[in-house]
């Protein structure tokens, strides 16, 4: 199992665009996801703009899988074609297989997500 949890900055768009267009954005963030990983993979919206996805039957040998998909969908997100402002995600990921977990599959996938954050957002971090 993977948890991550993305940030699509949907407050800014808010404060910059109105609520209509932040929730325009939030469903495009959702739509692309949802093509860019497998119909058995649950993705989910946890509050504001942070998302989750759990992807099933998965483990640390998919880190690359999981980087390509991420990469793709901020690719999409920062090159929109629908007239939406571009946005980007800022990804947290940890393995259920991970070795020396520090907290619950959620803390730690935050933990990375804080390392994106840090290194000034738009890409993905892994639990190490």
């Amino acid at each position: 199992m993977i948890l991550s949890v993305l940030k699509s900055r949907s407050a800014w768009i808010n404060d910059t665009y109105g609520h209509a267009v932040g929730d325009k954005v939030l469903k495009r963030v959702a739509e692309i996801l949802q093509k860019n990983f497998r119909s058995v993979d649950i993705i989910c919206r946890i509050g504001g703009d942070e998302f989750a996805i759990v992807m099933t039957r998965s483990n640390s040998s998919m880190r690359q899988l999981v980087l390509n998909k991420i990469n793709h969908a901020n690719d999409l997100l920062n090159h929109p074609k629908d007239g939406l402002p571009a946005v980007s995600l800022s990804v947290g990921v940890a393995f259920s297989d991970r070795e020396n977990p520090k907290g619950d599959i959620f803390a730690d996938a935050d933990e990375a997500l804080y390392r994106v954050k840090e290194a000034g957002r738009n890409g993905c971090a892994f639990f190490e």
